[in-house]
């Protein structure tokens, strides 16, 4: 590791290991018994992003693209450390651009999950009803609140950052005290290892209170994916969600 990148190792429940970039506040080289990350690095970014139900072999996202416009999800051509952007247009529909796991449900909240994204919110929403999600989520859906089950970052256009939790039953959501500009690179953190009381993190720093966010939901209910997007019910708004990195982690 270089001096800039000092870590920490630190020993979790269950004698998992993490290693803690103080610099960037991400959580790196996880020693964990079921563990994901993506970098957006490697010629197999380049060939395209594959459509919502048709997903390519050994490439574990696809796009979900609604709209005529039409919005787009897809690599960022030569960006430092790889980048993918989930963009909408100015074309007055119901757009989406999102980019999850097929519905191919793996993480279980239950399992001391633990999620990370470095993201930024290249474009902030334009427009009244135009949001960008970020976290965990059960299936795709026409509109990110409906979905079944979710915990995530959620922005609308004044670039508050909000936290949002939905177990299927009960529905909480806070200001998390950040707002984000354009040029701002954060790295996200959720933390499940108590689902009595779930963390949300802002580089390093929770910006969740103590008991503030719960999730109930036990079996298939409490598996989820990786889930980002950029949404729109109607109207001419944009927004555009880059992410630099996801990951997560939990027991088996």
């Amino acid at each position: 590791m270089s001096d800039k990148a000092r870590v920490a190792a630190k020993l979790n429940t269950g004698n998992q290991y993490e290693y803690f970039d103080k610099t960037t506040f991400e959580t790196v080289m996880i020693d964990s018994p079921v563990y994901f990350y993506d970098d957006f690095i490697g010629g197999g970014h380049t060939a395209g992003i594959p459509a919502a139900g048709s997903p390519v072999a050994g490439y574990p996202w696809v796009k979900k693209i609604v709209g005529a416009g039409p919005p787009t999800v897809a690599l960022v051509s030569n960006a430092g450390a790889g980048q993918i952007a989930c963009a909408l247009t100015s074309t007055s529909e119901k757009e989406d651009a999102a980019l999850y796991w097929n519905d191919n449900l793996s993480l279980d909240v239950t399992k001391g999950l633990i999620w990370q994204a470095r993201a930024q919110l290249t474009v902030l929403p334009s427009l009244a009803g135009v949001e960008g999600f970020w976290g965990l989520q059960s299936v795709w859906i026409d509109g990110p609140d409906n979905a079944a089950e979710f915990i995530r970052f959620k922005v609308n256009g004044n670039g508050q950052v909000q936290m949002a939790c939905f177990d299927g039953t009960t529905s909480t959501s806070a200001a998390a005290g950040v707002t984000v500009g354009t040029t701002d690179w954060h790295l996200y953190k959720i933390d499940c290892t108590d689902v009595t009381d779930v963390k949300f993190f802002i580089d390093g720093a929770q910006v969740s209170t103590t008991g503030q966010f719960k999730f109930a939901a036990t079996g298939a209910a409490a598996i989820m994916q990786p889930y980002n997007s950029v949404y729109k019910p109607s109207g001419a708004g944009v927004a555009t969600l880059t992410l630099d990195a996801v990951s997560a982690f939990n027991f088996r």
